[in-house]
């Protein structure tokens, strides 16, 4: 079990992913397909895909299996594949800490699927494509990939579900990423940082004391608002597909201020953002 715990697992999830290990191994097209997978995302490891480029890792073979749960087998080429993408970072002088943290969104993502359909798997492999390029690293508090931009590089900012939000620890990130970035890849010249949430919806202002309004205050927003109401139901409430409104918890202001907005019928936006430097 402790590989699966250096790649973020809870034990629950660690011990179904040993038992999925030992089921896939009694198929051979389970077997070849996890192969497949393995083989695309060890070839694409260094490409620093952008998000949403890594759909071919996982066309044309079957990533769901009924048996084994949604995304299992993406799940098992992703686990299969980390040594190769940690071997990528210490190349490029990534420390073991940072790799370690970077790696383990995978455990991160598997929890967060038990926790939106309380059970096994994994349906946001293909956002994990692009951590396995060798874009995305963990950095403190957040996430950052290299994005390609028509004036170069951007770091696009990304905020993991793990714990508060505080100014302190934000700062803390953007100072290491402008550090990390400059030193591991030199031939990427960063011009600024992105962020493309739901966090920056303007509606958070009405929480102006939270870390998330504080947040939202760093970025200046550009560009049309997106769609971003399965974004919010999904990053607030772990909800996927159509959600009985009513049956939202409000447990917290962040989601009495959602479920109260989504009520009324306004909807809610995927803003972008460009940090104010």
């Amino acid at each position: 079990m402790t590989a699966y715990a250096d790649l973020g697992f809870r034990d629950e999830d660690a011990i179904d992913a040993a038992a999925a290990v030992a089921r896939v191994q009694e198929c051979v097209d389970q077997r070849e397909a996890v192969a497949t997978m393995a083989d695309r995302l060890r070839r694409a490891v260094g490409t620093f895909a952008n998000e949403g480029e890594g759909d071919a890792y996982w066309s044309g073979v079957p990533v769901d299996v009924a048996d084994l749960g949604i995304g299992v087998l993406a799940m098992l080429a992703l686990a299969t594949t980390a040594p190769d993408v940690a071997a990528f970072h210490a190349a490029r002088g990534v420390t073991a800490e940072v790799s370690t943290a970077t790696l383990a969104d995978l455990g991160q993502q598997v929890w967060v699927h038990r926790l939106t359909y309380g059970e096994f798997g994994l349906h946001t492999y293909a956002w994990l494509g692009l951590v396995w390029s060798g874009a995305l690293y963990r950095l403190g508090r957040l996430q950052f990939n290299l994005e390609r931009s028509e004036n170069g590089w951007l770091l696009d900012t990304h905020i993991p579900q793990s714990g508060p939000l505080d100014p302190d620890s934000v700062d803390a990130s953007f100072e290491a990423a402008r550090e990390f970035f400059g030193r591991h890849f030199p031939e990427c010249p960063v011009t600024g940082f992105v962020c493309r949430s739901w966090l920056l919806d303007p509606t958070l202002a009405e929480l102006p004391d939270s870390n998330l309004a504080a947040f939202q205050r760093r970025w200046t927003a550009y560009g049309e608002p997106q769609p971003g109401t399965g974004d919010v139901l999904f990053f607030v409430f772990h909800r996927r597909g159509p959600v009985d409104l009513a049956s939202l918890p409000t447990d917290t202001a962040l989601r009495r201020l959602v479920a109260e907005r989504l009520a009324s019928g306004a909807g809610w936006s995927t803003i972008s953002g460009r940090l104010r430097e």
